[in-house]
């Protein structure tokens, strides 16, 4: 993530962690939790502009419903994958690094599921959070984010690249607990976003190879041009869906195409 929130916000949070700490039990943290719920709500405009208005999980703007501001590690309680229940990360809370803008069609889904690696340990209040291995992908991290691939239906799919089966693991579990493909308005949305992409390629294609048969059709050479533009346009951080935009490109396979990754 980037800087962090206004400095009034931060001095907030910061109080609110300390009460927190002081509290002599869960019930006592969960009144100061709820007691301050709104307080979160306040970031949904900076977490926007972040992810310039799109949901950090489904990188939809407007189809995957209203704007929740998310917990990537629960506050209260952390579910496993058999549903077993842990107590939450309270401390984080007011955390801003916690906070995540997502749709409620994938913020419900996921609800209070955080599973934790077999045989490793879940962080607690006085542990290093670089320690814990979660099941769940972070939008957050710049990582995460490349092992999650698309096709021409619109599918969530993993990577080609992703062979640890670890990694195809969180792939394929956050797929399902972020609802990733089972909202049918958001698939419908990359198969539109898919199709587009693919016919501005493919003319880009058909130029490009009528200007390099034939250097006299600098006409050819120009459409081409304009078309790269788009096609670049559409890669940006800040287009609905640049994630399919880009498997799209990636799956025509055609070195001439290598570059519009490298400038982005």
């Amino acid at each position: 993530m980037s800087a962090p929130p206004y400095p009034e916000w931060l001095k907030k949070a910061a109080e609110i962690l300390a009460e927190l700490d002081e509290a002599s039990s869960s019930d006592e943290r969960h009144k100061i939790i709820d007691d301050n719920a709104a307080f979160w709500g306040q970031l949904k405009p900076w977490l926007l502009e972040l992810s310039h208005k799109k949901c950090w999980f489904s990188e939809a703007k407007d189809c995957f419903s209203h704007w929740d501001v998310e917990h990537f590690r629960p506050k209260k309680s952390a579910r496993g994958l058999n549903g077993e229940t842990d107590e939450g990360y309270w401390w984080l809370a007011f955390d801003w690094r916690n906070l995540r803008i997502c749709g409620t069609a994938g913020n419900r889904k996921k609800g209070t599921f955080f599973p934790i690696r077999e045989l490793t340990q879940r962080a607690t209040r006085d542990s290093d959070l670089r320690a814990e291995q979660f099941d769940l992908l972070d939008p957050a991290d710049e990582e995460d984010p490349a092992l999650l691939f698309f096709n021409v239906f619109g599918d969530a799919i993993v990577a080609p690249h992703v062979t640890d089966s670890w990694e195809r693991h969180r792939v394929e579990y956050s797929i399902e607990r972020y609802n990733l493909n089972s909202f049918e308005a958001l698939r419908t949305k990359r198969q539109q976003r898919w199709s587009e992409c693919w016919g501005y390629i493919c003319d880009y294609q058909n130029e490009l190879t009528a200007f390099q048969r034939d250097p006299s059709k600098v006409i050819a050479r120009d459409r081409a041009k304009r078309l790269a533009g788009t096609i670049r346009a559409m890669l940006g951080e800040d287009q609905e869906l640049s994630a399919v935009a880009r498997a799209c490109l990636i799956s025509a396979n055609d070195p001439r195409l290598v570059g519009f990754l490298q400038t982005r």
